[in-house]
């Protein structure tokens, strides 16, 4: 099976050399893990590594704040973006759904959610076209769960995902932890991967660990690794765990690469 590599240091070794061509990956974590950080550096690793163009569709920011919090990496994605090698799109379902439900109520007709799903998706279809995109990044599937009915979001997710399935793309899609224990997220049991992002504390330093739950055909590492957010954005310590002595070892090994 063919692999596409994230780029992210100390990550790839975990998967057996990355992602299988195609699969449609779910980052889960809280606010502040790094979730938009890694799905940044995956797109900019692919292209200016692997001369893989992609697309990256944010519900929530705008493109001009994420090209500014990504320079502080050193990435360069307006030049990437004038090259047509990226495409940043932002997707407002909210106001497309406003929008929809208003054109049908004229007509007193329709599904206003399951329109406002597929305006989205041929939103990022045509970018995915535009520049023969071979990544694509998704932040976050939680601005789609826009129905106050449980089930229908549970139908809204599993369309998106069947939808973006069959893109022709390596789709890495972040979604937020829920705080419900009884909360039943569908997108975890759709995805064919399921990567968990971390932050507690331990002697009272703030950790950042990376789990990954599940990866379909792929013999995976399941322990819990500690990863850090430098400059050059998310290192993973693929030797390391943030259990027991190996914890106090990272600790050194962190001080060491930032220079603390």
């Amino acid at each position: 099976m063919a692999r596409v590599p994230t780029g992210i240091p100390g990550f790839d070794e975990l998967i057996e050399g990355g992602f299988i061509e195609n699969d449609v990956i779910l980052l889960t974590g809280g606010p502040g893990a790094g979730k938009s950080t890694f799905g940044s550096q995956y797109l900019y690793s692919g292209i200016t590594d692997y001369n893989e163009p992609g697309v990256y569709i944010t519900f929530e920011e705008t493109p001009a704040r994420i090209m500014r919090n990504m320079w502080r990496h050193g990435w360069d994605m307006e030049r990437l973006r004038k090259e047509n090698k990226l495409r940043i799109i932002r997707a407002d379902p909210i106001a497309y759904g406003r929008y929809i439900k208003r054109t049908m109520d004229d007509d007193d007709s329709g599904d206003h959610e399951n329109a406002t799903l597929e305006t989205v998706l041929k939103q990022i279809y045509a970018s995915i076209k535009e520049i023969g995109a071979k990544r694509l990044f998704i932040d976050s599937l939680t601005s789609l769960k826009i129905s106050p009915n449980p089930v229908n979001v549970r139908h809204i997710i599993l369309e998106f995902i069947k939808n973006v399935e069959s893109f022709d793309c390596t789709t890495l899609i972040t979604s937020e932890i829920s705080k419900d224990p009884e909360d039943f997220s569908v997108e975890e049991y759709l995805a064919e991967g399921v990567i968990c992002l971390k932050v507690f504390r331990i002697g009272g330093e703030r950790i950042r660990s990376l789990e990954i739950l599940k990866m379909r055909g792929v013999k995976h590492d399941e322990v819990l690794r500690p990863y850090v957010i430098t400059d050059k954005g998310i290192f993973v310590y693929s030797s390391d765990s943030v259990i027991g002595k190996e914890a106090d070892v990272f600790s050194l090994q962190r001080s060491s690469i930032l220079g603390e």
